[in-house]
């Protein structure tokens, strides 16, 4: 990954690690054959997808045949591969649970993925296009873990109880395998082609049934440096946010893996995507502002908002 100031330094807001929740457990295992390549293959492969993704470049197709079971304990290998350069585990993202047209490139039940400490950054930090091979601003949703008892939360009381603040948050993910030769095995392994995240300031939760009901109704907005809006939405009808926290718990849970006091939980997006830059093999026009800024409103008596800067 290219040596990029603009880039603020990585924080975590006290966040510690990161992780996701769940809804109702389902299998990790998808229904197909064991791997027929090596290990070795696999690792050699593995290696160069890492040292291709941190110096900004298309990514060889990972096209080896594995189970769901062996893409995760894959992807723990690839994360691991990241780690000297972007440091510990801040927390968790998931994907594939709001009520939009399913991801081909997901398992049909969700995906989780790691957030690594130096993908988080500052509202206000900067971007180049040139800082993803291709990249998207996406509008995401995210909460901050307050204790360890969402381990073995069972209501959705006792879950909202566990998490101290809703964070608002914008992914660039980075999408980038040459020829756009995707696949749920290959994104599963690759960590969900996570590469940017950028955290607001975070809004403190109240434990109570009428802020489940808070959440589940919240509305939000996207606006340029101008402040024309780009977007809206409310996620009523689209997830819940305690539902998908749930599933991601219950997933890592079944991994061996517990999330920790200030783990970031991104629940997935809200749905205003734009693409970075023109040419995008996801389709669509480059996005012309070079602000955009994610507000979330009925959680706060203000507006709560995080912002990415595009340095063009």
């Amino acid at each position: 990954m290219p040596n990029s100031s603009r880039l603020i330094g990585a924080i975590v807001l006290g966040l510690g690690t990161v992780g996701l929740a769940t809804c109702t457990p389902t299998s990790n295992t998808a229904v197909s054959a064991p791997t027929t390549s090596s290990e070795t293959d696999i690792a050699t492969d593995l290696d160069r997808m890492a040292d291709q993704f941190l110096s900004v470049q298309e990514l060889v197709p990972f096209l080896h045949d594995l189970t769901e079971d062996e893409a995760y304990r894959w992807q723990a290998e690839f994360v691991a591969a990241l780690q000297p350069s972007l440091g510990r585990i801040a927390g968790y993202k998931t994907g594939g649970h709001d009520t939009g047209p399913p991801n081909p490139n997901f398992p049909p039940h969700g995906i989780r993925g790691v957030l690594l400490e130096g993908m988080v950054h500052p509202s206000g930090a900067s971007v180049t296009p040139n800082d993803a091979v291709w990249g998207f601003l996406e509008a995401d949703f995210a909460v901050r873990v307050g204790d360890e008892s969402i381990n073995t939360a069972e209501t959705d009381l006792q879950l909202l109880a566990s998490l101290d603040a809703v964070i608002p948050f914008i992914e660039i993910p980075d999408p980038a395998f040459r020829d756009n030769q995707r696949s749920p095995t290959g994104s599963i392994v690759t960590n969900m082609a996570s590469r940017y995240a950028f955290v607001g300031e975070p809004i403190l939760i109240e434990p109570t049934v009428a802020w489940i009901n808070v959440l589940n109704t919240m509305t939000f907005a996207v606006h340029d440096e101008h402040g024309t809006e780009v977007g809206s939405g409310t996620l009523e009808g689209h997830y819940r946010p305690l539902t998908v926290v749930r599933w991601l718990r219950d997933h890592l849970r079944a991994s061996g893996r517990r999330l920790e006091a200030g783990h970031l939980l991104s629940l997935g997006t809200i749905g205003i995507n734009r693409q970075l830059k023109p040419g995008s093999p996801q389709g669509g026009p480059a996005y012309g502002g070079n602000q955009y800024r994610l507000s979330y409103y009925g959680l706060s008596g203000d507006a709560s908002t995080v912002v990415v800067n595009i340095e063009r």
